[in-house]
């Protein structure tokens, strides 16, 4: 099956317009509540488009908010990241059961040669998120004062020297515990294998065949204004204590990262998690084969406990780039009503994706959020009342 995003009319395809309607006036409460300044979200069920909606502003005092916004999807990278690393391991170019030494001899020596490939892409690596960041932070100041467009990028001064530093604190398997130095890692592999940027492994394996024409890793120059802004003082934009580099930086716009290097439309992360649903392939084409596809969407750590967020989980549930739904209430992250079985990934700043495979359902909420929340991280308890309104609207 293959998306088609000319807008339908719900009921064409067993969903109810009235409930649509709801989460259109969801959205619009997030906004009039000073919750939100933008939001955009767009809705799939059997690969056709059911729902497009945005509120609010593009950037701060500017034209509104549209479907072609461009949002940095943070997070909502690391799916991504797999997805092409899977391309490779498919061609045969990496192992997901070897060393990550045999890519990254940097590390080789310091215990690092029992962490696979595999145990990045599941977070099973044994290196923790405030470690990293730890590492992270002490070069951030003296690199962003002395940064310029034509030196090096972000990922090299500011992120993947700490990858090469941070001890670890487990043997790989022991626990779950969610760090982006994972991710950066893997972008660091594609990059070493192809001999080219993640932007341009990210365009040959996925935006091109998913005519994904509004995404990139490394933003173009010419894109800058299509990317959203946000007002001062709120996580992730400028003049904000714990976001010293704001999304809208060119800092982050050329950041090359695999773990949360991305940035796209809401329609463009449609098409990327319909080709998830559709087992890999897009237009008639294959973009990944469907075991690959089975590996991201099913558990890959049976038993293992998890650290997300801060949080302890009694199980992580978690495929090669996406958590899984199961019943019990930990293991639940998005909405309570959404299928068991149902797959997501969120992004920073309030990025938002979810896939139902028990309904066909695939969307996408993206807001800029104005306050951090420790129970659900990087997204608002709109994006889960969003997802639980839509997965409502399921009548047929």
């Amino acid at each position: 099956m293959s998306l088609d995003t000319a807008l339908v009319d719900p009921a064409e395809v067993g969903m109810s317009p009235a409930r649509l309607e709801d989460a259109a006036a969801l959205m619009q409460r997030q906004y009039d509540t000073g919750r939100s300044p933008t939001l955009v979200a767009v809705v799939a069920r059997h690969g056709r488009v059911v729902f497009t909606h945005a509120v609010g502003e593009h950037r701060p005092g500017g034209p509104a908010v549209t479907t072609d916004s461009i949002f940095p999807l943070a997070s909502q990278t690391k799916p991504m990241t797999a997805a092409v690393l899977l391309c490779l391991v498919e061609r045969g170019l990496v192992g997901l059961n070897e060393p990550i030494t045999v890519h990254l001899p940097e590390l080789e020596g310091q215990g690092h040669d029992e962490v696979m490939v595999n145990s990045l892409l599941t977070h099973t690596s044994g290196w923790h998120e405030d470690d990293f960041l730890a590492r992270v932070d002490e070069r951030l100041d003296d690199v962003i004062a002395g940064w310029s467009p034509g030196g090096r990028s972000l990922l090299d001064e500011i992120l993947l020297t700490p990858c090469f530093e941070t001890p670890r604190r487990e043997v790989p398997g022991v626990i779950m515990q969610y760090c982006n130095l994972n991710y950066t890692l893997l972008g660091e592999i594609i990059r070493r294998v192809t001999g080219d940027s993640l932007d341009a492994a990210m365009r040959r394996h996925l935006f091109e065949p998913l005519a994904m024409t509004s995404s990139a890793v490394i933003v173009p120059d010419d894109w800058a204004d299509r990317v959203i802004g946000r007002p001062p003082g709120i996580p992730f934009g400028p003049e904000h204590p714990d976001s010293p580099i704001a999304f809208d930086d060119p800092l982050w716009a050329k950041s090359d990262d695999g773990a949360s290097g991305v940035h796209a439309t809401a329609v463009d992360a449609l098409r990327f998690a319909q080709m998830i649903l559709d087992r890999g392939l897009a237009g008639g084409r294959r973009v990944l084969s469907g075991d690959a596809v089975r590996v991201m969407t099913t558990d890959q750590v049976p038993g293992i406990a998890a650290e997300v967020l801060g949080m302890h989980r009694p199980e992580a549930r978690w495929g090669y780039g996406y958590a899984v739904t199961g019943t019990a209430p930990w293991l639940r992250f998005g909405g309570a009503t959404v299928a068991v079985g149902s797959l997501r990934h969120g992004g920073a700043g309030g990025i938002d994706v979810w896939i139902d495979p028990s309904t066909g359902v695939v969307g996408v909420y993206f807001e800029v959020v104005t306050e951090w929340s420790d129970e659900v991280g990087p997204v608002s308890w709109a994006a889960h009342r969003f997802e639980d309104v839509v997965t409502a609207a399921v009548v047929g």
